[in-house]
């Protein structure tokens, strides 16, 4: 219910019940009941489940959604039957209450009130539970105690629950080091590269093999029905006057404000990041150690930092940059904290040793440090003016709006009306339903009508958008169609390209292949490939090979293979095709599992708890009773692996 809380109940228990249960996809079908329907979502084992408490839990879960993903649509939800889910979500946690009452499971108000004091959100500066404080942000919030007490109540008993089905899950450290080492083993490679850019070298397709796959493959270049349109803004920004904010005013909001123009402590740093999975095994962390400490003394020696940055970013080393930014004190996440205690603990223009985080490892260098201050009125002029201004246009908007939109409806022209109250028409240029104007960012409903809309035709009501509404003429429609060959022959050609060189890669590396079969074959063509055989970096069974791309076969033979030698397929990679032997295989340092002991068996018993918790979990949902009372409100009824179908069939 609140985002601290939410923030700070984060054990194991709670992330199974509330995170892996949406997983779970189950279906009850329509059944009858004998009581008031219209109150009720459904019924579960006999117990009704209320319309309110079904809107409250489907509010409340659309918030955190969309507090997570605000580029997620409505759309993009229906269709992923998210309504259903919220249901499901509900039903399940009804099911696991009842469990755990039937257990004897439960949480005493003592329990309850010492885990409300433990929630940093409503301790003050001591540490101690602050009740002013815990009810002041519960009423921000819009949330009463009474609310969140059960919401608390519900999540700990739940977690309860969880430890109790799965106690039984016990590891051995054995179990753990055999996993351990299956998954910290490496492997090392030669290969022989066959890159199909090479090999598409002077090809170059006919006008009818572009003309073929065009024609083949013409659903690929379809275009979307795209229109053009008039619109006025009514937003506090595209209204605003800021000419006709004075100083004076500027001067006092500035005066009211004093604690919104500070400014924390301030250091400019640049900075090289290496990308690092957290379990990045030692040499591919020693390498990306090394190859910082040569760019910080290339660095100390005069070196650019921009020549020092690798031109494709996508590099097998996984180096990128940033040059000089301002970094504010306390302005990045908890798991960046390292990297800002370093940034600020070094002087100007010294370099620091490599800096773990959870994104690999950083070399920092810090310019210019300011100190914690007020931004002088000098500074935050324009802004605030440019905020006076839209909140005086906020004042006048829907006046404005009625006006126009009054005038619009007798019949008056739209540029007329508009210039009647001082307001600009604007033109955009074609764009279809999917890419709207960035900046008048149009609603789903407001997009849905534009393109419903006829040539000429002006909306005769208020079109919303994130920050008001605009009223539009549509002055030219695109209707769907394909684009012209014309202007995807270069497209068209590059995609032949790769495909010839791709095919050509496969045919000549199966045909070395071929001629490898032999001792005598293969001596030869060792002997001919000699400058070619290169060897790989060490990696393990996640797929990826630095320098080759991911190649999950190649990775899976290398592991399977009984000793060292050529392998004999040909493998596809990210840029071709390679013949490959084993080289090595590399076991993990035993150091390594003394240092990791303690994570490696968390984590196995952590995924036996889940799995324990899961099959549980699978029972109680099977053997429930659940009959939808009123199908209608869940929306269209998702289907196993394809889209939703309608709600009650």
């Amino acid at each position: 219910m609140l985002d601290p809380m939410r923030k700070y109940a984060q054990s194991w228990g709670i992330k199974i019940v509330f995170g892996l249960i949406i997983i779970v996809f189950v279906f009850w079908g329509v059944g009858s009941f004998h009581g008031d329907k219209a109150t009720m979502v459904a019924t579960i084992n006999g117990e009704p489940v209320l319309i309110k408490d079904y809107e409250k839990a489907y509010q409340e879960s659309l918030r955190l959604v969309k507090s997570r993903n605000p580029d997620v649509t409505d759309k993009d939800l229906q269709e992923g039957g998210f309504r259903w889910q919220v249901f499901n979500n509900l039903a399940t946690t009804r099911l696991l209450e009842a469990q755990a009452h039937t257990l004897g499971i439960s949480v005493s108000p003592d329990e309850l009130r010492a885990e409300i004091a433990k929630i940093p959100a409503f301790q003050n500066e001591s540490k101690q539970f602050d009740a002013k404080r815990y009810e002041n942000l519960l009423k921000s919030n819009g949330v009463t105690p009474g609310e969140f007490e059960e919401d608390l109540r519900q999540q700990l008993l739940l977690e309860k629950l969880a430890s109790y089905i799965s106690l039984p899950a016990t590891v051995s450290e054995g179990e753990a080091r055999s996993i351990f080492e299956f998954m910290r083993e490496q492997a090392v490679i030669r290969y022989i590269p066959f890159k199909a850019e090479d090999l598409a070298k002077g090809y170059a397709p006919t006008a009818d093999q572009i003309k073929a796959y065009y024609e083949a493959r013409k659903d690929q270049f379809a275009t979307p029905a795209q229109i053009k349109i008039d619109f006025v803004e009514f937003t506090p920004k595209a209204m605003s006057k800021p000419a006709e904010v004075s100083d004076a005013d500027i001067q006092a909001a500035y005066a009211a404000n004093q604690k919104k123009y500070a400014k924390p402590e301030q250091v400019r740093v640049r900075h090289f990041l290496i990308m690092l999975p957290a379990d990045a095994p030692k040499e591919a962390v020693d390498a990306a150690e090394a190859k910082l400490k040569d760019l910080a003394a290339k660095l100390k020696a005069g070196a650019d930092f921009a020549s020092l940055l690798p031109k494709n970013p996508n590099n097998p080393e996984g180096l990128i940059g940033e040059d000089w930014a301002w970094l504010p004190k306390g302005s990045l996440p908890k798991e960046f904290g390292a990297f800002e205690d370093k940034a600020f603990a070094l002087k100007k223009d010294e370099i620091s040793e490599p800096v773990r985080t959870s994104l690999g490892l950083h070399l920092i260098q810090a310019g210019e440090h300011q100190p914690a201050g007020e931004k002088p009125l000098a500074e935050v002029t324009d802004d605030i003016r440019t905020e006076l201004a839209e909140q005086k246009a906020a004042d006048r908007l829907t006046k404005a709006l009625d006006a126009v939109q009054e005038k619009v409806a007798s019949g008056e022209d739209l540029a007329k009306a508009a210039a009647a109250e001082n307001l600009e028409v604007k033109a955009s240029a074609f764009f279809d339903q999917q890419t709207p104007p960035a900046d008048l960012a149009l609603s789903e409903q407001a997009l849905a009508a534009l393109f419903k809309m006829q040539k000429g035709e002006v909306s005769d009501t208020p079109l919303s958008t994130q920050d008001g509404f605009v009223l539009a003429r549509v002055t030219d429609v695109k209707p769907s169609g394909f684009a012209p060959l014309e202007d995807v022959t270069d497209v068209i050609k590059d995609r032949l390209v790769a495909e010839e060189g791709q095919k050509r890669a496969r045919a000549k590396a199966e045909e070395t292949a071929k001629a490898m079969e032999t001792p005598e074959g293969q001596q030869k063509v060792l002997a001919e490939a000699k400058d070619k055989v290169a060897t790989s970096e060490p990696f393990t069974r996640q797929g990826f090979i630095p320098g080759l791309g991911m190649a999950p076969v190649l990775v899976q033979t290398a592991f399977e293979a009984k000793a060292p030698g050529w392998f004999k397929a040909a493998y596809a990679v990210s840029d071709g095709y390679v013949l490959a032997a084993l080289d090595k295989l590399v076991p993990p340092d035993a150091a390594l599992w003394d240092k990791e002991k303690d994570r490696w068996l968390q984590t196995l018993a952590q995924t036996k708890r889940t799995e324990l918790f899961n099959a549980y979990l699978k029972t109680v949902q099977e053997s429930a009773k659940i009959e939808i009372i009123n199908d209608q409100i869940l929306g269209p009824r998702p289907t196993p692996g394809g889209a939703p179908a309608q709600a009650g069939k």
